[in-house]
């Protein structure tokens, strides 16, 4: 989502200043490539941040499969830290599980529960850790239910915590989210009468979250969305997003 406009932006804005057409293509490469590295620098740093918020004989709640969520839980048991993650399903797709078991391989101790159940298992969570895809001015956008979870959260008490560089900043959505998916993942052999509404990701108030943390560390929800208004997406490419 942002990450990709972001990059096709920074290429865009480089090949602007090219006087020639190989000079274009050559300083969107270039642009481009940056960019990647850039990130990939920042995810890493935007982890090992996190993971000095997981304390010994704590227990932290994700939800989905951040990759930089991932990574954070696995140096905070690499530097001997034992504490426990409670991971939910992540329906449709159940990257939850995929995320159980790489916990499961690093020796570290993880419960699986349902989407559902993650507002009764608050009393025992210190703090609930997930990823993001696009972090706005308004808006974190992560895998659905993320937004029930800091609901839950905001009641119980409950840090909310979001993990993401800044590569996933961004001024504005360039494009609506997907409404709808396949419609057998929810229930394969549907009646024709019954509408199926599968969405993938939604739109979290940054209110909800008691903070973000990337790559430079800390970032309160006020500084987060300045930050991602300082990351515009030109017009031209906003217009030719919303045709995709």
């Amino acid at each position: 989502m942002a990450p990709l406009a972001r990059l096709a932006n920074s290429a865009l804005e480089a090949a602007c200043h090219a006087v020639h057409a190989d000079e274009a293509l050559r300083f969107a490469e270039q642009a481009a490539r940056e960019f990647i590295e850039c990130a990939a620098r920042s995810t890493a740093q935007a982890a090992a941040h996190a993971a000095d918020l997981i304390g010994d004989d704590t227990t932290v709640l994700t939800h989905s499969r951040s990759s930089t969520v991932l990574a954070a839980f696995q140096q905070a048991r690499r530097a001997g830290r034992r504490f426990r993650v409670i991971a939910t399903e992540s329906r449709p797709l159940m990257e939850g599980r995929a995320l159980a078991e790489a916990l499961a391989d690093e020796s570290v101790s993880v419960t699986l529960i349902a989407d559902a159940a993650a507002a009764l298992m608050m009393p025992q969570v210190a703090c609930i850790l997930v990823g993001a895809d696009c972090v706005t001015t308004d808006w974190l956008v992560n895998k659905i239910g993320t937004r029930m979870i800091a609901l839950a959260a905001r009641e119980c008490g409950v840090r909310m915590i979001a993990l993401c560089d800044t590569s996933k900043f961004i001024a504005a959505l360039p494009a609506t989210l997907e409404a709808n998916r396949r419609r057998d993942e929810l229930w394969p052999d549907a009646p024709s009468q019954v509408e199926i509404v599968n969405h993938y990701f939604e739109p979290t108030p940054l209110d909800y979250f008691t903070g973000i943390v990337n790559q430079d560390g800390w970032l309160t929800p006020r500084e987060a969305s300045r930050r991602a208004g300082s990351q515009p997406i030109s017009q031209p490419l906003l217009e030719a997003l919303a045709r995709v």
